[in-house]
């Protein structure tokens, strides 16, 4: 049975990424739905299989549904799914309503999967594959081309560098895992995630031990309105931390930093960008931009702060990183 009648703007099945190990209340977690809904306007798209079988196991639809879903095939035919607008005019008020209603239920939480941090990729097997016919998936964020360190700075890094480095680090690995790999496609909220987290980004502040760094991050969560983690998610932040700062061992123990601050460096631009939606759309007006309205976004001036920052540490993680391990 092909079960579509329930086609899903907004990109569901891939955006609704958030990370359920963070014990978010009911109330959190739906109000993200709808957030991601309408972020949507940009990206979106169905995993019509994934729902199909979904609703399969949960008898959603029944089984005459089948001149439905050939309708909505026809109705959806050579629409750009991108257009999250475009795909809400085509669906009858039911597959509105029913859409609606699916996300209210807890069967929606069913079609989220968590996101494998890109830091935790099987680096043999990955490397096994270059050489093969197979086509193999892009893992890790592209490393920016950045500046030697002697041509941002005549002075020599403090022994504090290579520490707020880490507490940089935790931030941004948190984050991702907040937003569950979606951190790009939300990138004024993550990014306001990162500064407020990140004191070094914040403050300026300097950290002078591994342990202090991390924990900064940790207590930054406790001290956020909005952030809610306990020791299980601080746990895994610091398993996380350590394997960026790990590395490739076989080859390079930068290359995972270079990537992590490469991949936050393009979320900072990101956010600069203004968002791109039609605050006048029948898809915007029922699902408004309002819930995020309790994190307090980051000004531009001092995110491209944070981006001169950020570039300071790619060219000194370039240049002048050694092992910081060996000395924790």
């Amino acid at each position: 049975m092909v079960l579509q009648s329930t086609a899903v703007p907004g990109n569901v099945l891939d955006e609704i990424h958030l990370d359920r190990s963070l014990n978010l209340e009911d109330t959190t977690k739906k109000s993200k739905m709808l957030a991601i809904l309408e972020n949507s306007n940009q990206q979106i798209g169905t995993d019509l299989g994934e729902l199909n079988s979904m609703l399969d196991e949960s008898d959603y639809l029944d089984s005459d549904d089948d001149d439905t879903c050939l309708d909505i095939e026809d109705r959806l035919a050579g629409v750009n799914l991108d257009d999250a607008e475009e795909v809400w005019s085509r669906l009858a008020e039911d597959e509105k309503q029913d859409f609606i209603a699916f996300l209210k239920s807890g069967d929606v939480d069913k079609l989220i999967t968590s996101w494998e941090p890109w830091w935790l990729s099987d680096t043999e097997k990955l490397i096994e594959d270059v050489g093969s016919n197979e086509s193999s998936k892009k893992v890790y964020p592209d490393v920016c081309q950045i500046k030697d360190f002697h041509e941002i700075t005549t002075k020599t890094p403090s022994e504090s560098v290579k520490y707020n480095l880490v507490n940089i680090i935790s931030a941004y690995a948190f984050t991702t895992r907040y937003f569950n790999g979606e951190h790009l496609n939300f990138a004024k909220e993550a990014t306001s995630s990162i500064t407020s987290l990140s004191l070094t980004l914040r403050t300026s502040e300097n950290f002078m031990d591994f342990e202090t760094a991390v924990k900064s991050v940790q207590q930054e969560c406790i001290n956020s309105s909005w952030i809610i983690a306990g020791e299980e998610s601080f746990k895994t932040l610091k398993d996380d931390v350590y394997k960026i700062f790990e590395g490739l061992k076989k080859s390079d123990n930068k290359f995972y930093l270079l990537c992590a601050l490469s991949d936050l460096h393009n979320l900072f631009v990101e956010s600069l960008q203004p968002l791109r939606c039609d605050n006048n759309s029948e898809f915007h007006k029922k699902f408004p931009k309002h819930h995020f309205s309790h994190v307090n976004m980051t000004r531009r001036s001092d995110i491209k702060k944070c981006i001169k920052k950020i570039e300071y540490y790619l060219s000194f993680t370039k240049c002048c990183y050694d092992n910081l391990l060996s000395y924790t």
